[in-house]
Parts: C-alpha cells; structure tokens; sequence
C-alpha cells in the first residue's frame, strides 16, 4: 500500500483489506435498506447533529472518497471522528 490514498495505517488486518478493496475499485455500494438500517442504528446511539465549517477543497475531497466507498460523506466524516477519539487515528505533530 505504498500508494495508499488513506492517510493512516489500518488498524487490523480487515480494516487493511477493506481499505485495499476500495482502492483497487472492488467494492459496491450497499444495498438502500441496508444503508437504512445501519443509519438508524448509529443515529440512535445518542447521535446529535451538529454544523461545521470546513475548506471546499476538504469537503470535495471527503464527498469523492465517501462516494467510491459507496457511503453517504456524513458517515465517512462520522467514522473518522469516531475513529479519531477511539484511538484508531493518531494525530502526529513533528517536534
């Protein structure tokens, strides 16, 4: 994955896998009440909506990664944050 259009190392083995199958174009979109389904359960778990600004260029870029996933952006930015206050994201600083 020296060419990986992620910015961080996977966290296991199967997030490594699914990271390959979206980059090389091996996966689908999931099925609408699939979709459903699994936004209701996170909209369910104490979700709160929020607004945020954020750079046209950051937002275009978040859209078209979420869009070959086949993910709504909202969620693809919900999974990121998740994963950044879980750990699974480290926020390095050179010193």
């Amino acid at each position: 994955m020296a060419n990986s259009k992620f910015i961080d190392e996977p966290i296991d083995e199967e997030e490594r896998a699914l990271m390959e199958a979206i980059e090389n174009g091996e996966t689908v979109p999931l099925p609408q009440e699939e979709e459903d389904r699994i936004r209701a359960d996170i909209m369910s778990a104490s979700a709160k909506n929020i607004t945020i600004r954020m750079q046209l260029d950051d937002l275009n870029g978040i859209k078209k990664m979420a869009k070959a996933a086949g993910m709504p952006y909202q969620t693809l930015i919900n999974s990121i944050i998740h994963r950044y206050v879980t750990g699974g994201i480290v926020f390095k600083v050179a010193v």
